[in-house]
């Protein structure tokens, strides 16, 4: 965690920093506007630790205020600095074969260029983030399913409830599950993002779901950060039976449920051992594998993993810097070994309010037999 802030501390502050350069290259601040213009910087770089530290000290609305400032910023900065490096290069490559283009209009007309079209994507973003879809997959099996051949699953992933997103973003959240009758309900990580004193009472919404062949759910990456004994809390006070590398049985399937990497320690390695050797093990029945991170274990056994974790990128282009750590980041992936991961975008988000071209979404799948011709 000390490594991931130091590394997002560098990378964000010099894409901050690369920002303030640019328009003081453009508007020329007076000395103590620029001190001024620094510290506000410097205050929005800090921003998303700021807002951590206010939530432990439960002053909930200063929290909330500061992170839809500052994570906002966060989308437009980023925004920003793809469109300026892109216009920018367009700019040289126009000056090569124009040298005597007038440089510094050219220079002005790419920054108000990348200030305007970050600021449409963010506005675009922020109401995309809100407009909750869902995604259905229709799915056959050869394997014996109830209710005449067919099961429904619904996924959700990456909510992240915290701060930002509560109560309201979650009713409209609920009323889709309830909408699509789930047979089974799953959470495939991060279901929480925060300081769990001020979000517990949220579990209410899920726990009032029903879902005839049960509810199942995973840590995430983000269960480890808001804290292991309260998000276990949580997760089974929304209702939800939670799989620690742990694995159970409903529906005639056999469920698997895979902990997070980051809660990986010494300590369990027995457990861990014994949960691997089992998902390796042939087995008869349909298998459901929930794991938080879309990574492949090409010796486990499984007809279909579900995954979430990348967000689909949330923010585009940062998808591009995500598939280098996970080359399939969103969609249905047939796998050599004959089973199927599918990676949800997400339901809710990280950081920025914003998704632009990664809109949020519920899984529905709906599992049917084969029918076998005579």
């Amino acid at each position: 965690m000390i490594l991931f802030l130091l590394t997002f501390l560098c990378l964000y502050g010099g894409i901050n920093f690369y920002f303030f350069f640019r328009a003081r290259s453009i508007f020329h601040f007076s000395g103590l506007l620029q001190a001024l213009l620094l510290l506000a910087i410097i205050v929005l770089i800090l921003a998303p630790i700021l807002v951590r530290v206010l939530e432990s000290f439960h002053w909930e609305g200063l929290a909330r205020a500061l992170a839809c400032i500052g994570y906002v910023w966060m989308a437009f900065v980023f925004l920003f600095f793809f469109l300026s490096i892109s216009t920018e290069l367009v700019r040289i490559i126009h000056k090569f074969f124009v040298p005597d283009a007038a440089r510094l209009a050219l220079k002005a007309a790419t920054f108000y260029l990348s200030v305007v079209a970050a600021a449409g994507l963010v506005i675009y973003g922020y109401f995309d983030a809100q407009h909750l879809r869902v995604r259905h997959l229709g799915l056959t099996t050869n394997h014996t399913l109830p209710n005449g051949g067919k099961l429904r699953i619904v996924q959700i992933s990456d909510v992240h409830v915290g701060i930002i997103i509560r109560q309201n973003r979650l009713v409209e959240l609920i009323n889709k599950i309830r909408e699509n009758s789930p047979d089974i309900l799953v959470s495939t990580g991060d279901l929480l993002d925060g300081e769990l004193d001020n979000v517990l009472r949220e579990a209410k919404h899920f726990a009032s779901i029903e879902a005839p062949y049960g509810k199942y759910a995973v840590l995430g990456n983000h269960e480890y950060y808001a804290g292991l004994k309260r998000s276990v809390e949580f997760t089974k006070a929304a209702g939800f039976e939670l799989l620690r590398d742990s694995i159970t049985g409903s529906a005639g399937i056999t469920i698997f449920g895979q902990d997070d990497i980051t809660g990986r320690t010494t300590g369990d390695a027995k457990k861990r051992e014994a949960f691997k050797n089992e998902l390796c093990r042939e087995r008869e029945g349909f298998t459901l594998l929930l794991k938080h991170q879309p990574r492949v274990d090409e010796q486990a056994k499984f007809d279909l993993q579900l995954s979430g974790h990348t967000h689909g990128g949330q923010i585009f282009p940062f998808g591009l810097i995500v598939k280098l750590y996970f080359p399939k980041i969103y969609g249905l992936h047939r796998l050599t070994s004959g089973g199927l991961l599918y990676i949800s975008r997400g339901t809710g988000t990280w950081g920025p309010p914003v998704r632009v071209f990664a809109p949020p979404e519920i899984t529905v799948i709906d599992l049917k037999e084969k029918q076998v011709k005579m």
